[in-house]
């Protein structure tokens, strides 16, 4: 799988669960996405294989999680738009996309293990700014529940305060350029479709089921997974930073 080629940074020393992420130790690949989709079942097989024991550099790697490391190791690493308010509104409006269509996530501190062994208190600026700006994407849910798959969970509410959280908001829109969007009752039956064709990758993924729900949609060419019920309160999992279009 090829990668972004970076400038070059002076080598850190010790394990990389201790080193901070850099443009040696990050991969960010290309459209992620449609490079899985051009992968054979015998290179997917090894990349979900080789991606079980990869070693991820510190950040808040707070659960031993497998789409993590899949993530990480295809290089879904990208990160989303953020625009100012006025950019945002025009973006909205060139795109057609309406005021209900806002998604947003409310945050409140958190404290969590990172990967070096050491506790990170975060402030809900902090969590805001890392989804924004930070160099790994991070797959929130692992402690709580994943009822549409492992990412990072936004309430399609028009840009309400969602009511779980206090202290920051993030406000998004998909991005029509990069967001595949599936629902959590079409994925299941593509999935265990994709198993029959690909055997070598549903022998080392053991099968789709609901812990591995967003690794197989981010191979069968998608990065968000939506609650099916519909309405204004839709829940969205954002696999992939990329997929959105933040308000800064």
């Amino acid at each position: 799988m090829q990668q972004i080629q970076q400038a070059q940074q002076p080598a850190q020393t010790g394990p990389i669960q201790n080193q901070v992420p850099d443009d040696n130790n990050t991969p960010v690949a290309p459209d992620p996405v449609k490079q899985l989709q051009g992968m054979g079942d015998s290179q997917l097989a090894q990349l979900y294989t080789q991606s079980k024991t990869a070693k991820l550099p510190n950040h808040l790697n707070d659960a031993d999680d497998a789409t993590q490391k899949f993530v990480f190791t295809a290089g879904i690493n990208g990160k989303p738009t953020v625009l100012d308010q006025a950019e945002f509104n025009q973006f909205m409006k060139d795109n057609g996309i309406s005021q209900r269509e806002i998604l947003s996530r409310s945050i409140r501190q958190s404290d969590l293990n990172t990967s070096a062994g050491s506790k990170a208190k975060l402030t809900p600026q902090q969590i805001v700014d890392m989804l924004k700006y930070g160099r790994l994407t991070y797959i929130g849910g692992k402690r709580g529940g994943q009822a549409y798959g492992a990412g990072a969970y936004f309430d399609m509410n028009g840009g309400g305060s969602t009511g779980y959280g206090n202290g920051a908001t993030m406000t998004a829109v998909l991005n029509p350029a990069t967001a595949r969007p599936i629902s959590d009752t079409r994925l299941p039956s593509l999935a265990r479709a994709f198993d029959q064709a690909h055997p070598q990758f549903a022998r080392a993924t053991g099968g789709y089921n609901g812990r591995n729900m967003s690794i197989y949609a981010l191979v069968l060419g998608y990065n968000v997974i939506t609650e099916s019920n519909g309405g204004p309160g839709r829940y969205h999992n954002i696999i992939d930073r990329a997929a959105m279009v933040m308000l800064k």
